[in-house]
This record gives structure tokens, C-alpha cells and sequence, in this order.
């Protein structure tokens, strides 16, 4: 079960139990939530990462991505959805609240531009053609646009949807596409890396250090 599949299932099965129909292979989070994970699902709230339980060489990007982020932000404030129905809406606001913060106030129209018709989906169901297919709407959106205001953070989630897609593709044995994935995640990688933005630039390491953002035990790209 992925990560998003099973905070959905959590989400759903806490508003089921007493009618006796739910039930969920696995119910239980990472224990140590992630940066990547709070920026990239678009499905849990920033109040539930710890700093304190994160690596002290990571722990000073931690603390200046929650500083950034105002007390009363939809980040801070909303609830996992409670239903299938509301997961696209939930991650749609998260991704335009994600590039507020990280990249200010004055990107907000060309983030709800954005967030308003990236494909998102509630489940990628193991397959890399779901996370493939985000990263290459990126790769649309950065063509088209080359001045949009928006690219910094655009390099970090096409970095994060091709190593899902990486996973997926070494998981599901597509030889001959998980290389080609590979490269192009060192590529969107190594932008992000890059940014002047020092936010952008120390989740991209965080993104980096994690063993897995989607299928686990496939290795690094």
C-alpha cells in the first residue's frame, strides 16, 4: 500500500469504524514524518512534523520551512480528507499554499494557474505512469512558460514524481525505463539543488535522503 493510498485509508476508516465495514492492511504512518512527505502529498497538515525527531543536519531546513509558514495557514489549519471525494480538492489547495510559502505572496495566481489543472489523482495503484505523466506536465508547463515565476518549485516536484516513478518502474521490472527515469530525477534534482532559494534547495536534499518517497526497497536513482 503507498503512502498516499494508506493515509487516505487512516482518514476514511476513522469516520467508518462504527459502522464495522472498514478495514485497512495497514494503518499506521511512517513514524517519522517527513518534509517531503508534508510538501509533495498535499494530505497532512505541517502541525504534525517534529523537528525534534528529525537528523540534527536536517533539522535547521525543518525549522525555518515551519517559520516560514503564518500561524493561521491553510498548511497549518486543515484536516486530512475524511473521503475519496475530497483528496483532490485537499491537495490542489496544499500545492498552491506550498508554493506560497516557499517562494512568497506574489506567485499565488500563477500557483492556483498551476495547482487548478495539474493531473492530480487520489491513487498511482503502483504503476509509474501516474507520477510519469505529473513530472511530464512540469516539463509542459516549464516549456510554455520559461519566465514562470513558479520554476524552483517546479523542478522539486518533478524531481519528486520521477523518483516515484522510478520506484514504481524498478518495482513493476520496466528495464528499460527506470535509467531513463533515473537521469531525469539526477536532472530536476540538481536544478532544485541549485536554487538560490535556500528552502528549495535544502528539500531537495531532504527529498534525496529519504529511502523511499513511493514504493519501498527499490534503491536510489
Amino acid at each position: 500500500m503507498s503512502l498516499v493510498l494508506r493515509y487516505l485509508c487512516v482518514a476514511v476508516c476513522a469516520i467508518a469504524l462504527s459502522a464495522g465495514w472498514c478495514r485497512c492492511e495497514e494503518t499506521t504512518p511512517p513514524k517519522t514524518l517527513s518534509l517531503s512527505e508534508i510538501v509533495f502529498s498535499g494530505l497532512r497538515p505541517v502541525k504534525e512534523l517534529d523537528p525534534l525527531r528529525y537528523p540534527k543536519e536536517r533539522r535547521v531546513c525543518v525549522q525555518n520551512y515551519l517559520a516560514a509558514i503564518a500561524p493561521d495557514s491553510y498548511l497549518r489549519t486543515f484536516e486530512p480528507p475524511k473521503s475519496p471525494e475530497r483528496v483532490i480538492l485537499v491537495r490542489r489547495v496544499a500545492l498552491t499554499e506550498q508554493m506560497v510559502v516557499l517562494l512568497g505572496p506574489q506567485v499565488r495566481t500563477e500557483a492556483e494557474a498551476f495547482a487548478r489543472v495539474m493531473p492530480l489523482t487520489t491513487e498511482w495503484e503502483g504503476m509509474s505512469e501516474g507520477p510519469i505523466g505529473e513530472a511530464d506536465f512540469v516539463d509542459n508547463w516549464l516549456r510554455k512558460r520559461p519566465m514562470t515565476p513558479i520554476a524552483p518549485f517546479l523542478h522539486l516536484l518533478k524531481a519528486h514524481r520521477l523518483r516515484a516513478g522510478y520506484e514504481a518502474a524498478r518495482a513493476r521490472h520496466e528495464e528499460n525505463l527506470w535509467p531513463v527515469l533515473a537521469r531525469r530525477y539526477r536532472e530536476a534534482l540538481n536544478m532544485a539543488k541549485s536554487s538560490s532559494n535556500p528552502l528549495i534547495s535544502c528539500i531537495a536534499d531532504d527529498l534525496e535522503a529519504q529511502p523511499f518517497v513511493y514504493v519501498e526497497g527499490q534503491g536510489m536513482p
